[in-house]
């Protein structure tokens, strides 16, 4: 691809797109319009949570880490999409954060003393087909 439009068409909802191809046999002619469908796909290390401990302030996502001296301590992070029935989180969290997912309701300010009940993070399970 050597030209990629930054508008999106409301019409159709595509974008335009040009690109070379070889074309050794002149199958495709000047001008020639085609539709293509691309699947775009990059693989990346992503941390996945738990959707239901991702809470949200107005414009903000966060979750709550169990801090030092077991304190709950919120920190703002930036979500994407789900993947297997987890969460995936852009940034705002590092890897050895302990989240906070269940007795969110008991967690009035930051700073709130929690008595962690370590689990393993499980992704959603699975529908049952018939």
């Amino acid at each position: 691809m050597n030209f990629i439009n930054n508008q999106v068409d409301p019409a159709t909802g595509t974008i335009a797109l040009r690109a070379v191809v070889p074309n050794p046999g002149g199958e495709f002619i000047p001008g020639l319009f085609a539709r293509v469908q691309l699947s775009g796909r990059s693989d990346f290390k992503a941390l996945l949570i738990d959707d239901k401990a991702v809470m949200t302030d107005q414009d903000r996502k966060y979750v709550y880490v169990v801090g030092a001296d077991s304190k709950a301590v919120r920190k703002d992070i930036v979500v994407g999409g789900l993947y297997e029935g987890l969460r995936i989180v852009q940034s705002g969290l590092d890897a050895n954060d302990r989240i906070i997912v269940a007795g969110l309701q008991k967690i009035f300010v930051p700073n709130s003393p929690v008595k962690p009940n370590m689990v393993s993070m499980s992704a959603a399970p699975a529908v049952a087909t018939q």
